[in-house]
């Protein structure tokens, strides 16, 4: 019997809100120091709220039902969300950060691979120049939510930036922009076909719990899918 096929998830809020949260819970508080935020949370992301209508947020998901591993870079053909993004929001210049703290550009083939496995890169941007080092970093390695500000003035020079963000097994992508980019996106998955892949497009407000957020698990075999989700 063929393996079942595996799925993509593609979480969409335009516009999202930004609000600011330090560690005390407190929106008005200032954080006493630069530290590294803890890893984030499927429910931080989900959950965060945002205070702008300028940013425009998107999270990439995925399963690989053959193996039962869980986290979009588990997909077995990868080209099924990587070509896509490269051609809605890829731009000429690409840069990350690594685990090690460092700003650096990458040639176009490195940026492909890092949105393959990401285990080195705690941040990753696309933009139509180069962007200063300072503003990345001051993004990297902590949550959007407790980085609004560094997040926003980023926005003023990247095109999307993208949060590696640790799944079950491997990695999905979060990702924000200063402009819409689902339409680009879904039109990209139409234009690429993905072989053993099937790919939904679904809103942020309805993945607010588990069962909602792993919907392929447990409603595509069960009961017709919503019709707030999209096949693409």
């Amino acid at each position: 019997m063929a393996a079942p096929s595996d799925t993509l998830k593609y979480f969409h809020e335009e516009p999202a809100l930004l609000e600011t949260v330090t560690p005390d819970g407190n929106p008005d508080a200032r954080r006493r120091d630069d530290r590294p935020e803890p890893p984030r949370t499927l429910s931080d992301l989900r959950d965060s709220p945002f205070d702008t209508n300028d940013v425009y947020r998107g999270y990439l998901a995925g399963t690989n039902h053959a193996d039962d591993a869980v986290g979009l870079t588990t997909l077995r053909a990868p080209d099924a969300y990587v070509a896509p993004l490269l051609d809605a929001v890829g731009r000429s210049w690409w840069g990350r950060v690594t685990t090690q703290g460092t700003a650096e550009s990458l040639a176009p083939d490195t940026a492909r691979r890092v949105l393959r496995t990401p285990s080195h890169a705690t941040l990753l941007v696309s933009a139509d120049a180069p962007v200063a080092a300072e503003r990345m970093t001051a993004v990297a390695g902590r949550a959007p939510r407790r980085a609004a500000g560094a997040l926003q003035s980023l926005l003023e020079d990247a095109h999307v930036v993208f949060f590696p963000e640790p799944a079950h097994d491997g990695h999905d992508w979060g990702f924000f922009s200063p402009v819409p980019v689902r339409d680009r996106l879904v039109a990209a998955f139409r234009s690429a076909p993905a072989e053993k892949t099937r790919r939904f497009v679904l809103p942020y407000q309805k993945a607010r719990s588990e069962s909602k957020f792993y919907f392929d698990t447990w409603q595509l075999t069960d009961s017709p899918l919503p019709s707030y989700i999209e096949e693409v």
